[in-house]
Order: C-alpha cells, then structure tokens, then sequence
C-alpha cells in the first residue's frame, strides 16, 4: 500500500501554529492540505482558546485542496485529558494530533484520527502504534515541540516505514524543505515557526507562499 501522500507524486502540506483567521484564508489560497491549531498549551505563544479556534475553523474549512478535497483542520494538543478531547471533537476538528503521554482514558475518548506526535520517542513507542486502528499517520518533531530546531533527518533512516504516513516537522522552512523532502521523502510536510514574521507574532503571508512553492517544486 503506498504512502498517503505520496500517491500522486505531492507532498502533502501542513501549516501549523495558526494566530489568527487571516492566516486560514492565507492557507486556503495556498490550497494546503492541513492547517493546524494549538489547543490546551500556554506554554506556547501560538495557543488558540477554543472560542479563537472556532473563528480560524470557519475560515479553514471553506478551503479546498489542490486535488479539491476540504483542508483538514488539525487540533494540536500536549498530553490531552479525556475532557479537552471531546471539545477538540465538538468544536469541528478532523483530526488530533498528540505530542506527550496519551493515556488510555484519553485515547478512547478520540473518535477522530489521529497524528501521533514522536519528539525524541524510540522505536518502542513505533510498536505500540502502528498497528493502532486509531493513529492515522506518525509525525516526527524536534525534541521541543515548535521550537524551530531541525529534526534529525538521519534518524528517519532507521525508522520502519509502514502504509501510514509519515509527516516530518521541525526546523522546516521555504530554503530546506525541497532538500528535506528529497532526502526523507515524507508524505507530508510540517512548518510553524519556518512561516512566521521575524517578530514571532504570527504567521507570514510571503513565507507561507514560498514554502508552498518549494514543496510543489522539489524534485
């Protein structure tokens, strides 16, 4: 079975840590494939409340993908309870992506797919979900989730590639995508921070467009 986003040549696009609706229209017009929010997580300068993430949704999902498809809007968590779960699913996400511990009570609350976050996990955590129903695709970050540090694209090398998808974050940005997707060869791509103004106070209209264009053209 081949890889998701590999199936017609593309690599797939996510566009994460978004601020503001603005910046869901920005990822409309690009006709990315995934845009995402951070949910339950001060400690990050990107966290959405949920009323907040309601309005970047409704932009978000007006949007199509280059095939036509919806973009997916991506509920970015930290170790969720059970209880922000089910907010996650009511206010309209398609799917969750988990960084951190994901404990019983919480997987089983999840009717949605999942991307399964690995920042620095071992082959251990692989065996516990790839034959997981639920988890839908493996996301590989740095060892801080949105720090901008480049993942070690040298570890990939010795990670079992199964049929679910492979999406590689960290430190991505519009000069080394293009090399990271010829040498990794993911089935979707990851930026946040790569995107954003250099003042860090949301995203970039200009870098959202470059980086598009990279991943489009890398050969």
């Amino acid at each position: 079975m081949e890889r998701e986003g590999r199936k017609d040549g593309m690599t797939k696009i996510k566009i994460c840590g978004l601020f503001s609706p603005d910046e869901a229209a920005w990822v409309a017009e690009e006709q990315a494939d995934y845009g995402g929010i951070v949910l339950f997580y001060p400690n990050s300068r990107r966290n959405r409340t949920v009323a907040q993430a309601g309005e970047i949704l409704r932009v978000l999902k007006q949007g199509k993908t280059l095939s036509g498809a919806p973009i997916q809007a991506v509920a970015v968590t930290v170790s969720p309870t059970p209880e922000q779960v089910r907010e996650v699913q009511a206010a309209g996400f398609d799917r969750i992506q988990i960084h951190g511990e994901l404990s019983k009570a919480s997987f089983d609350a999840v009717d949605i797919p999942i991307l399964r976050a690995f920042n620095g996990l071992g082959r251990e955590a692989y065996e516990r979900f790839h034959s997981c129903g639920k988890v839908e695709a493996y996301l590989f970050d740095a060892g801080k989730p949105g720090s901008g540090r480049t993942f070690d694209w040298e570890l990939l090398r010795q990670f079992p590639r199964d049929e679910k998808p492979l999406f590689l974050a960290g430190g991505l940005h519009p000069a080394n995508v293009a090399q990271a997707i010829r040498e990794v060869a993911p089935d979707a791509v990851d930026v946040s921070s790569g995107v954003e103004k250099d003042t860090k106070d949301g995203k970039d209209r200009e870098k959202i467009r470059a980086f598009v264009n990279a991943v489009r053209h890398a050969g």
